[in-house]
């Protein structure tokens, strides 16, 4: 059994953001030979813990290097990685990260949840350990961030895209399939150079789990999401007693922690874009007609002359040829202003730009912010809803 250590640093506001406690969490990776536990061997498991109060950076500086990765945090962490060279080895590998988990009660992975975790419980249950993760409550960053995925306008979530994101550079050029050949050269003693397949084993996984500690500040992403702070809002161009044309809403709220790359992204009708611990939305003002639809259209005739709708308690006084039965997408009335989108029909009578429009609207009114929570939970519902 080979073990590395290496200093690292954390950005903690983000864990206690979340109401965690730095010193109960606990990140981790594993390396194994394939994705099915009954087929395959666990060769290495990394994780990274808060230095206790009794250990210093001093202390560990002999094996603990600072990383290039390192954030700009302060607090000190340590990244521990145990290999079993052989399949022998596994077990008392796994026996010693179970010892480990003992002292915390989080864990933070990335995609954790689909693959790590299943993977170890099970291997865990074939050697008749119990289950060491019972009770532990686990932060994936993947599927925190997985919602929104077109607010960042990311193609891929995986580890390396969200790295190349947060502008995260590496050193490994190994991929985890990549590392399976790797390590059984260095099992079975095959390798032409097994001083450097170790190295890149250990590279690899320390990338892995130093990246995962890098990738903390994600956690502000989901909290644009979850907020109900209150927001303060602007017309740019005019004023809130007004409402020129062609101008624009301005909403904004505070963060708790800022995010770690700016967003700024087009979401059809309105705008989400941050800076730093600020969230922006912008909804233009103009001037347009809208559609209110009726769903019960069997009850109503459609007026062609008119272009609108009319019940037919009062439209049966209409002369029968200026008159035909109602459809879904002509039953409506229609109004010219200035309107504002909204992802649930908070806001009544709705209004929609056309029958398909997925977007619901509502008329633009001058005392519409100074019901100020129930115009807060509006703007909040614009991005939940995205």
């Amino acid at each position: 059994m080979r073990q590395q250590q290496h200093g690292a640093s954390c950005q903690e506001a983000y864990l206690t953001a979340i109401e965690l406690d730095p010193a109960r969490v606990i990140y981790f990776d594993i390396e194994t030979t394939g994705f099915r536990a009954s087929t395959s061997q666990l060769y290495m498991i990394g994780w990274a813990v808060k230095l206790r109060p009794e250990e210093t950076a001093d202390s560990c500086a002999a094996n603990c290097p600072k990383s290039k990765l390192q954030t700009s945090g302060t607090d000190s962490w340590m990244v521990t990685q145990l290999l079993a060279e052989t399949a022998s080895e596994e077990a008392l590998l796994l026996h010693q990260f179970q010892d480990v988990l003992k002292d915390y009660d989080t864990i933070i992975e990335f995609n954790g949840d689909r693959f790590d975790l299943p993977y170890l419980r099970e291997k865990y249950e074939s050697y008749g350990m119990g289950n060491p993760f019972d009770g532990m409550r686990t932060v994936d960053l993947y599927q925190e961030l997985r919602p929104f995925k077109s607010l960042l306008n990311m193609s891929r979530l995986n580890q390396k895209s969200v790295e190349q994101f947060l502008h995260i550079t590496r050193e490994d050029p190994y991929n985890g399939g990549e590392l399976i050949d790797v390590y059984r050269s260095v099992r079975s003693h095959t390798s032409s150079d097994i001083d450097e397949a170790i190295r890149s084993l250990f590279l690899h996984n320390y990338e892995d789990v130093l990246g995962m500690l890098a990738m903390t500040p994600v956690i502000a992403y989901p909290m644009i999401s979850h907020s109900s702070a209150p927001v303060t809002c602007r017309i740019v161009g005019g004023d809130l007693g007004s409402v020129p044309e062609n101008c624009c809403l301005e909403a904004s709220f505070p963060l708790c922690v800022p995010v770690p790359a700016d967003i700024d992204r087009d979401a059809g009708p309105y705008r989400i874009r941050t800076l730093s611990d600020t969230v922006f939305i912008m909804i233009p003002l103009n001037r347009r007609v809208m559609y209110h639809f009726f769903p019960d259209y069997k009850d109503y005739y459609y007026l062609p002359e008119e272009d609108t709708a009319m019940h037919k308690s009062v439209a049966c006084f209409v002369d029968p040829s200026h008159r035909q039965k109602a459809t879904a997408q002509n039953c409506y009335v229609k109004k010219e202003g200035i309107f504002l989108p909204q992802t649930e029909e908070r806001f009544l009578p709705s209004f929609r730009s056309s029958y398909k429009d997925r977007i619901s609207w509502f008329e633009y009114q001058t005392d519409l912010t100074q019901d100020e929570e129930a115009f807060s939970s509006y703007i909040h519902s614009l991005i939940s809803g995205m």
